[in-house]
């Protein structure tokens, strides 16, 4: 599944991961619980920018927010060299089947005067 969102040089980027059993219910998706990585919570694997370069500090952890439920956020950088097209990987263990699974969200980067002064 692909996701698409529209940001702007140095607005601060919010991911949000659900994470679902086969019943369609939110349900903590790791299989050691405390553990990061593949056998830990949710996490954003990578963040490549525009000129596919990565952003530093990735892979990064996701935050628990409730069952099922996580957050993580990051900053966009600043300029017309941030302008273009970043993909955000984030990737996270189905809980009714144990497999790794992987989600890829498109942030657009774009300047907009709509709402400026």
């Amino acid at each position: 599944m692909s996701n698409v969102f529209t940001y702007q040089p140095g607005q601060t980027v919010a991911i949000v991961q659900q994470v679902l059993n086969a019943d369609g219910y939110r349900q903590d998706g790791y299989i050691v619980p405390g553990v990061t990585g593949p056998l830990g919570e949710p996490i954003i694997a990578r963040v490549m920018a525009p000129n596919l370069s990565l952003l530093t500090n990735f892979p990064a952890t996701m935050v628990k927010l409730d069952t099922g439920l996580y957050y993580l956020s990051f900053i966009l950088p600043q300029g017309p060299a941030a302008l273009g097209l970043y993909m955000v990987d984030v990737y996270w263990y189905n809980p009714s089947t144990f497999h790794l699974q992987q989600d890829v969200i498109q942030i657009q980067c774009v300047y907009s005067r709509i709402g400026q002064l």
